[in-house]
């Protein structure tokens, strides 16, 4: 930085350093150098013959790279006092003359290899418009240059000419001295406007250096661009020296930099990438070279070998690639991956800073951290149409503001849009979307143009994600393309590798996002190969080697569409004819594989596919859905969603279903129920119909009924009611020595063990009880979906001869998906738990329903009946005669609930027709457990709503209609700890040895504890939490916030289920469900050693909140009120 009271002045600037080097050129191997003085000289020399034409305030146009002609030119205008109009040699013609038309130069400075674009412009230019040839002596005509005048031949003339004296403007005065025109990356070029004052502050933007000091900068970056100028005339405001590219392709970039050895380097992301390519390809080579030696290493050997060869190929990149003295690096223009990052800092051995600036407001940010100066004032704002709020939680984001003394005053000749790009307070909107990660520091998300909203609310930030997919080795460039019409991206890829083909790149894509776990979203479905690279003279990068996005999309916009029509033909009817004509020709395994990566657009060899999971291949539960349903039309037989969603099922076990599924007699909704019913009907319903053959009971050793059980058979242990369940049975069951059997999916009882015991995990506590207990603990490996619950027949019967009750609790709990994709888990899975039951010699079975149930009550699907309906929920009342059918619909949670309600269905009919003692628990809201870390129910709704409230910082100011004269009104959240839960139905449950009973497992406390209490009890914990009073406000800022969560945090969210909360609900007092079964039954079994149902209570929901802090998925609250 300059002193106040120095002379600041280019010529200054000049005198200073007169005899050190300014610019440096090379020709092969041989290296010219120019000092300060000869370029100062021929630039007034030159100013001596413009100065003819020219005057102060005349505008001066350059079309052609940084050059010593480039320079001179330049500088000729600093002299003058002539505004500099540096062109993008990659705009169209069209642009360019409509940048000439608004400028009016009268000289154009161009190179020799672009006076046919110079002519274009020229010629229809409304003013005359002269012309001179830069950085070529050459006078043949064959070009059609020869009429031009080069600039060595006005220097030559000028010399002789009288020296013209630097113009200075009024002391008062700050005149326009340069525009640049940005380069229309998303829109229409537009002239900043840059003062002299603002350009002599680029020549001292950095501090002066030491006399003994050897600066070499290199410039490649395109004076058109304010990265590119800046370097280099803060390079020369030092006294440092100027290497000049080569080349304008960047052809000879690494041989500039091995001969010119720079000590500072400015990258660009699309440099970077060079290097790394060119990193990556010594590297196989080198690894190629020494396979053969190595063809007996070990994997760990192999890793070590490999990063050892990266480790040589970057220290040779430091000096064969950077010449080996560079001293400090910047990248400007956009954020690298933090990959790219860690790759080029091992290749320079330095670390390498990254500038966040704009051509409007200069430099802006160095490491995240706002530059103060040149920066004043910075703040964000709310850019709610992509969901980022400046109240988002953990980070506040939002475009960036800020006031600069780098900002222009505004565009040239553009007052509209230099009024719209300030705020009414004067600060310069950036367009840039950021977070605040503290105090003056930020951390950049996306340009706010580059972020588009997919079909499905997704929100993908493209030029993000460009740069990850970057780094992959197979791809040498890629554009993405999204819009909202369709779920899913595809790309243009120009592949390294020119026989790379589109299978090898999407897998290619895929492993990528694999390795940094995109969402599936985020992963190209199909994609355009493009063989010629993006580049500058083909229009689609700027000079700035910045991606021209409007071109991409006007030059590949009908191959864009004609792949999304091909990807949803695929999805359809296409690929189940195509799937059926392979039908008994292969392994039902390839075609399930085929099946899963041709919806999925998944590239992976059949056998690395058949050993994946169906999410692996970037399936979800709706995708899934989707698979079942082609999986059912090319075999003619039902495979649940729950057998594809398995997480211990890959796509091989898929296949092995299928083949067993066509085997079986197994039953299905078809044989059930009919072909593609509305209506589901209690009579249809049998357990004959279910189990085929009703089973005779085995033998076994007398029992007492009305004695306690000491053999339990527990399903959905591994679930969150489950391990509760689970616990507390072996809390009762360890002093007596008897012992509790859970049924769990694994490959086998060992692999099933490990996976019941990662559900007691989170909490060591939680985990070490569990394993104190487990003397008395046996772990099957089994489906409870499966006949015989997936275990053989003599291992079945000899778990029938000992069991003496069986609690159920397993379930496909989704609240999307259809009857049809839950029959097979829930309502098979219980006749299966009741042909057990029966083969026991009729033991008690207690099974965990839900009061989902009560959506039975709607008698179609058209009419809305309460849903909660007290009626239908009555415990003393038959299921079959409250609820005789049941209506499919597509509303929320109608499949779960119907599920529900046929396997009580089925339990009525086996306590009827085969004496089985049955205890059904109608379960609502199973909220944290007090005592164990952790121990929240992630994905259901009253958990997501907590998540979502603290990590947005939004609540309405009440979620409870108003009174009509708007006052708050009291009401009641129905909802029970998790260990009364597990502690009360274990108790009640044991203790129906005979008939029938239902309990209505819920709250029914008029006690005033609603939502609106929850949330006053967290702002008293210290979380900060804003109240909306407009309810519809709270709802949309809410969403808006929730959508542009990143997808982890989005996928745990309430998001999904916001619709529950879109209107103020009504007030409650107490539980609208009956429960006085449920109140006398707890009165007697005292679960826990209390007589009633528990009221919920302000330590159960700090602890739900701190039991997300403790998982890692909130920060914890500013301060502890308890």
């Amino acid at each position: 930085m300059v002193q106040q009271d120095e002379d600041t002045s280019v010529e200054a600037v000049f005198d200073r350093y007169a005899d050190r080097p300014a610019l440096r050129q090379r020709d092969g191997e041989v290296v010219t150098d120019t000092s300060f003085r000869e370029l100062r000289d021929r630039a007034r020399a030159l100013a001596a013959v413009l100065g003819e034409t020219v005057s102060p305030g005349d505008r001066i146009a350059v079309l052609g790279p940084p050059s010593a002609d480039v320079v001179t030119l330049e500088l000729a205008c600093s002299v003058l006092g002539a505004v500099s109009v540096p062109l993008q040699s990659s705009a169209p013609v069209e642009q360019l003359r409509a940048i000439v038309d608004e400028t009016t130069p009268v000289w154009l400075g161009v190179t020799a290899d672009q006076t046919g674009t110079a002519q274009a412009v020229t010629d229809v230019a409304a003013a005359e418009v002269h012309t001179v040839l830069l950085d070529t002596d050459d006078t043949d005509d064959t070009d059609g240059t020869a009429a031009l005048p080069a600039l060595a031949d006005l220097v030559a003339r000028g010399r002789a000419l009288p020296q013209p004296t630097p113009w200075r403007p009024a002391p008062d005065e700050d005149p326009l001295a340069l525009l640049l025109y940005t380069s229309g990356s998303t829109g229409t070029p537009k002239g900043a406007m840059y003062t002299r004052s603002m350009v002599e502050r680029l020549w001292h933007a950095l501090p002066p250096d030491h006399p003994d000091a050897v600066t070499v900068g290199y410039a490649y970056l395109p004076l058109s661009h304010l990265t590119g100028r800046a370097a280099l005339l803060a390079t020369l405001g030092r006294g440092g020296t100027v290497a000049l590219a080569t080349s304008t392709d960047l052809s000879a970039l690494f041989e500039d930099l091995r001969v010119y050895a720079p000590t500072e380097l400015v990258l660009v992301p699309r440099i970077a990438e060079m290097v790394r390519q060119e990193g990556a390809r010594e590297e196989q080579r080198r690894l190629a070279a020494g396979a053969a030696g190595a063809a007996g290493a070990t994997a760990a050997t192999a890793a070590t070998d490999a990063a050892a060869v990266r480790a040589q190929v970057q220290e040779d990149l430091r000096t064969r690639a950077f010449g080996g003295r560079v001293a400090q690096a910047v990248c400007a223009s956009a954020p690298l991956t933090p990959e790219l990052r860690a790759y080029l800092e091992g290749c320079l051995g330095i670390p390498l800073h990254d500038l966040y600036g704009s051509t409007e407001a200069g430099s802006i940010l160095r490491d995240g951290v706002v530059q103060q100066p040149p920066v004043t004032e910075h703040k964000l704002v709310d850019v709610p149409e992509l969901g980022y709020r400046t109240t988002d939680r953990p980070l506040p984001r939002g475009e960036l503001l800020v006031k600069s003394t780098a900002v222009i005053p505004g565009y040239f000749r553009r007052p509209d849009v230099t009024a719209a790009v300030f705020d009414e307070d004067g600060f310069y909107r950036t367009g840039d979307v950021m977070a605040q990660t503290g105090p003056g520091t930020y951390e950049y998300l996306d340009r706010r143009n580059n972020v588009i909203k997919l079909s499905q609310g997704e929100f993908v930030a493209v030029s993000a994600l460009e740069a990850t997919y970057g780094g992959t080795p197979e791809v040498r460039q890629i554009a993405l393309h999204g819009d909202s019409r369709h779920a899913f991206l595809v790309a243009v890829v120009v592949p390294a590798d020119p026989e790379a083909t589109e299978g090898d790149l999407l897998a290619a894509l895929q492993r990528t996002a694999r390795a940094h776990g995109l969402a599936p979203y985020e992963v190209p479905r199909a994609l355009v190969v493009e063989p010629d690279p993006f580049t500058v003279d083909n229009g689609m990068l700027s000079d700035a080697r910045k991606l021209l996005r409007p071109r991409v999309t006007a030059r590949y916009g009908d191959r864009f569409a004609a792949l999304y029509d091909a990807v949803t033909e695929q999805q359809s009817g296409t690929l189940v004819a195509t799937l059926r004509e392979h039908v008994g020709d292969e392994p039902t395994v390839d075609t399930v594989v085929r099946a899963a990566r041709d919806l999925l657009g998944a590239e992976v060899s059949t056998e690395s596919a058949s050993a994946a999971r169906f999410s692996d291949l970037g399936g979800d539960s709706l995708s899934a859905l989707t698979f079942s349903g082609v999986l059912e039309d090319v075999f003619e037989t039902e495979v649940p969603v729950g057998v594809i969603t398995d997480p211990t099922n890959d796509l091989a076990a898929v296949a092995a279903y299928v083949d067993r599924s066509a085997a079986d007699d197994r039953p299905t909704v078809t044989r059930v129920h009919g072909a593609d019913p509305t209506v589901l009907r209690a009579t249809d319903l049998r357990v004959d119909r279910l189990l085929g053959e009703v089973p005779t009971p085995v033998a076994r050793a007398p029992r007492d009924p009305s004695a306690p059980p000491r053999t339990v058979l527990l399903t959905g242990a591994n679930g969150y009611l489950g391990r509760f369940t689970a616990m507390d049975w072996l809390e009762r069951l360890a002093p007596v020595g008897g012992t509790l059997v859970c049924v769990v999916r694994g490959s086998d009882d060992a692999a099933a063990r490990r996976r019941l015991d990662a559900a007691f995990a989170a909490d060591p506590a939680f985990a070490a009880r569990f394993a104190e207990l487990s003397g008395s603990l046996e772990v099957i490996a089994g489906d409870v979906s499966e006949h015989l619950l997936g275990l053989d027949d003599p291992r079945w019967r000899e778990l029938a001869a000992r069991v003496d009750l069986v609690a159920h609790a397993a379930a496909l709990v989704n609240h999307v998906l259809p009857y049809t994709a839950l029959f097979g888990p829930n309502v098979v899975g219980t006749a299966e738990v009741i042909r057990l039951a029966i083969a026991a010699g009729s033991v008690p079975v207690t099974f965990v329903s839900s009061v989902a149930v009560a959506g039975g009550a709607r008698p179609s699907a058209t009419e809305d009946v309460v849903p909660d309906a007290p009626a239908a929920l009555d415990e003393r009342a038959d299921v079959r005669t409250t609820i005789p059918e049941w209506t499919v619909a597509d509303e929320y949670a109608n499949g779960y609930g119907a599920s529900k309600w046929a396997s009580e269905v089925l339990l009525r009919e086996a306590h009827d027709e085969h004496g089985v003692p049955v205890a059904v628990f109608r379960s609502d809201m199973v909220l944290a457990h007090p005592r164990w870390r952790g121990q929240v129910n992630l994905p259901d709704v009253f958990t997501r709503l907590v998540w979502s409230v603290l990590a947005t910082g939004l609540a309405p100011a009440t979620f409870v209609q108003r009174t009509p004269d708007g006052r708050v009104q009291r009401s009641h959240y129905d909802g029970l700890p998790a260990d009364f839960t597990a502690a009360a139905i274990d108790a009640i449950g044991a203790s129906v040895v005979e008939g029938h009973r239902t309990f209505n497992v819920v709250n029914p406390h008029d006690d005033g504890v609603s939502l609106d209490t929850f949330v006053d009890w967290l702002v008293e914990d210290g979380h900060a939490i804003e109240r909306v009073e407009d309810h519809a406000e709270w709802v949309d800022r809410f969403r808006s916030a929730l959508e542009a969560l990143p997808d982890e945090d989005r996928a745990r969210s309430v998001l999904p289920l916001l619709h529950a909360f879109a209107v103020p609900e009504a007030p409650h007092a107490g539980s609208a469900i009956p429960a006085d079964a449920f109140a006398a039954a707890v009165r007697a079994v005292r679960p826990l050693g209390a007589p009633a149902i528990p009221s919920l209570d302000h330590a159960l929901i700090t602890k739900v909140a701190d039991d997300l802090t403790f998982l890692g998925l909130l920060r914890p609250a500013a301060t502890t009120a308890r």
